[in-house]
């Protein structure tokens, strides 16, 4: 497991809102190396072949020319968004850090679809992360983080567990996605960091940090703690994070 790196990938307090939250990174922030990560991501393709890959039909030399042009070396998950019929469609990728979601059912889907399950995604930010992709001139990259909680510490995790019963909050992990949007020529590239930070770990950073979680996990809307299964986790963790 390892620590989240930067602060300002932590969870922030936004009101309940879901907020897009990007800003733009210099070329050179864009895809730092990972041994620890780029092993990992070697592992679960090996382990899973047929389910880390996938791209719609008539993509197959785009995508390919993709992930030619990434370092070899790359340790995030890549996605990449082409345009069709006027609207970013999802492609093709390789995934193999999913956090409860299978690439190949969302292939093929507009960004607002693959978002679908997202409780207030398309009222709140839905035309806004279209606009922010059309608005991505070639070579600019912009970075924004996500986050949610493991109960089972698993990076390749494309089905929902059944919540664990009585559950010690000092075993649940922090889930945090650090997701970056760079337009490569026609298509735009999506890529995926994932850090998983143990809660009795995140208990040991300052007070204004774990505050500010507590904050964000009672401010989650009751259909988000739903969608991120974390509704009966929610008090026993902010217990926890508040006891000294």
């Amino acid at each position: 497991m390892s620590n989240v790196p930067r602060e300002d990938l932590l969870p922030r307090p936004t009101g309940g809102r879901f907020v897009v939250g990007a800003k733009p990174i210099a070329e050179a922030q864009w895809l730092p190396p990972d041994a620890e990560m780029l092993r990992m991501r070697t592992m679960i393709r090996s382990a899973h072949p047929s389910e880390v890959f996938a791209c719609m039909d008539g993509w197959g030399a785009t995508v390919a020319d993709v992930f030619d042009a990434l370092p070899s070396d790359t340790p995030d998950d890549v996605c990449v968004l082409g345009k069709v019929d006027g609207r970013w469609v999802l492609v093709g990728g390789e995934l193999c850090f999913p956090n409860r979601w299978v690439l190949a059912e969302k292939i093929g889907l507009p960004i607002l679809d693959v978002h679908g399950p997202v409780p207030t995604y398309a009222a709140q930010v839905g035309a806004g992360v279209d606009s922010l992709i059309d608005r991505l001139a070639d070579g600019r990259i912009v970075e924004r983080s996500n986050w949610s909680i493991s109960d089972t510490g698993d990076f390749f995790e494309p089905r929902t567990p059944p919540p664990i019963a009585d559950v010690d909050p000092g075993e649940l992990l922090l889930r945090v996605e650090r997701q970056t949007l760079r337009q490569l020529g026609e298509v735009v590239v999506f890529t995926i960091r994932t850090y998983m930070e143990p809660i009795s770990r995140f208990r040991e950073r300052s007070r204004g940090q774990i505050d500010a979680f507590v904050q964000v996990l009672h401010e989650t809307p009751a259909e988000v703690r739903k969608y991120k299964s974390i509704t009966t986790y929610v008090e026993p963790l902010c217990t926890y994070l508040k006891s000294e």
